[in-house]
């Protein structure tokens, strides 16, 4: 249980830290997951205050003593903001638009992969903290939102099915299209799982194998192939994060089952209406 939310936690701090120091380096917001409009004035003000805070969170949550807890929050609310100021708006005005549904619920994913971040820091080896009644019912909301993505991930291959049959590496055997087909069938089948609850640990962690092989066998080699290409850059960054999100969730199911396997002087208490 532990071992899988450190690593998702440590996968997860690795994509924020460097989404920001893409930021940085190419002085242009993370691609895709930052649409910011055109007509937004000192477009490089905002890029750097944007990549200052993503480093910061990102080193936080690799970071015991940096307020990991603290740094999860402060991410979670940075990609809400993107999420509802941002992609809803663009979303909406491109609805045909694959690239603009891809990156939306791309970032849905990584805001949800916070919250249970930020809860899993509040239920430490030390001791629940006092709001971690609130952090729960923010990683049961990160628990959806990081389902609902998955189909939607899985329907984009099967309609964009082209595209992601020609990033498949040639020496895999088997055909390209088989494993577009068959990847969009696996996300749909663990947004399910991990919606209904119903072998969703099992989903979850088979989910962080596929995106962890990934990360090794499709976006690492195209970045050495094209070290200079942000977009490339960024790709492995989201792989990387969502393989931390997928880890994160199986220790939320793992943590879970504990409680619930547990008996009643074990189970966190509901906290007073007045709190």
């Amino acid at each position: 249980m532990r071992s899988a939310t450190r690593l998702g936690s440590g996968l997860f701090g690795i994509g924020m830290l460097a989404f920001g120091v893409l930021n940085f380096v190419f002085a242009i917001p993370v691609l895709g997951l930052e649409p910011l409009p055109d007509w937004l004035p000192a477009q490089t003000l905002w890029t750097y205050i944007t990549a200052l805070l993503l480093v910061a969170g990102g080193g936080g949550v690799l970071s015991n003593r940096l307020r990991p807890r603290e740094s999860a929050i402060a991410l979670g609310v940075l990609l809400s903001l993107w999420l509802i100021l941002l992609h809803v708006p663009t979303l909406l005005t491109h609805l045909h638009n694959g690239s603009k549904w891809t990156s939306a619920f791309e970032c849905l994913a990584l805001c949800s992969v916070a919250w249970v971040l930020a809860c899993a820091l509040s239920d430490s080896a030390a001791g629940r903290t006092p709001w971690y009644g609130r952090f729960r019912r923010l990683a049961d909301s990160g628990r959806y939102g990081f389902g609902v993505s998955l189909p939607v991930f899985g329907a984009l291959h099967f309609i964009y099915w082209q595209y992601v049959a020609s990033v498949i590496p040639g020496w895999i055997p088997g055909s390209p299209v088989f494993w577009a087909y068959f990847t969009g069938c696996a996300h749909i089948a663990a947004g399910l799982a991990i919606l209904s609850g119903v072998q969703a640990r099992l989903a979850a962690t088979m989910l962080g194998v596929m995106f962890g092989s990934w990360v090794l066998i499709v976006h690492v080699p195209r970045v050495l192939a094209n070290p200079r290409s942000q977009a490339e850059w960024t790709s492995l960054c989201v792989a990387i994060a969502l393989c931390g999100g997928a880890w994160l969730m199986a220790g939320y199911f793992a943590r879970s089952a504990v409680t619930m396997d547990a008996g009643p002087e074990h189970r966190p208490q509901r906290e007073p209406a007045s709190a």
